[in-house]
């Protein structure tokens, strides 16, 4: 567990200074696939009350990605283009 936690924190890090882009894109992707994997897991286990903080995480996740191009100079290979 404190493995972890300090991985996520570095990952929140990396998408936060956007210093080195790709690294940040590989931090949004471990994100995504360990919240959905945390859903799955919830579900499951029929543990019904902890899916919404995932899935509330989710979007949150997602709606940072889909946003991060606007609010900052440097932009995402892999995010939509500016309109």
């Amino acid at each position: 567990m404190p493995l972890l936690i300090i991985v996520k924190l570095l990952g929140v890090a990396a998408i936060l200074s956007r210093v080195n882009i790709p690294l940040s894109d590989l931090a949004y992707s471990g994100m995504f696939f360990h919240l959905l994997l945390a859903l799955s897991a919830h579900l499951a286990a029929a543990d019904y009350a902890g899916a919404p903080p995932a899935v509330v995480a989710l979007i949150a996740l997602a709606v940072s990605f889909l946003t991060q191009n606007a609010a900052r100079a440097k932009d995402s290979s892999y995010a939509l283009p500016r309109a």
